[in-house]
């Protein structure tokens, strides 16, 4: 009789010990993860014939042109002709322009934007398990016998504090 007690007690242990490792893991976790992305994106603006803002004549030059459709030499007049800066400017642009009657035609700009993305990802999962059945080796009062013993057996504990 005391060996089949002995062998039960042992595969009640044993059945424990495999319980246990097959429950879920008693520490808490906690995993944060952060995730930077920047993303520069280049915009293209057209603008078509911009507005001037400033004229401004710089001087006056004098230059041979030719007198009548039939070019003969020494058939030319003097024509004197005025050099200009021009000044073209807006919140996406500004160029200045100069030249004997300068004309713009078209600008075309480059800004450029700034895309930041953030991603947080924060996982908790639950906390220490508080409940544990295991085996138990403890020393203490026999109340049967009226005297002090080792115990082994089973026990169910309740997890006060956990580190």
């Amino acid at each position: 009789m005391k060996t089949a007690s002995w062998i039960l007690w042992v595969g009640i242990l044993v059945a424990v010990f495999f319980l246990g490792r097959c429950s879920k893991k008693c520490a808490a976790v906690e995993t944060i993860q952060v995730e930077t992305v920047t993303e520069t994106r280049v915009d293209t603006v057209t603008i078509v014939e911009p507005v001037e803002t400033v004229r401004t004549e710089i001087r006056r030059e004098t230059i041979a042109a030719p007198a009548d459709t039939v070019y003969l030499p020494g058939d030319t007049v003097r024509i004197e002709v005025s050099i200009e800066t021009k000044e073209y400017r807006d919140t996406l642009y500004a160029l200045q322009i100069e030249g004997y009657r300068p004309r713009l035609n078209w600008v075309e700009v480059y800004p450029r934007t700034q895309y930041i993305y953030r991603t947080e990802t924060k996982t908790i999962n639950t906390p220490a398990r508080r409940w544990a059945l295991g085996p138990a080796f403890a020393y203490g009062y026999d109340i049967k016998n009226n005297h002090w013993a080792p115990f082994v057996g089973v026990s169910l504990n309740y997890v006060l504090v956990s580190w």
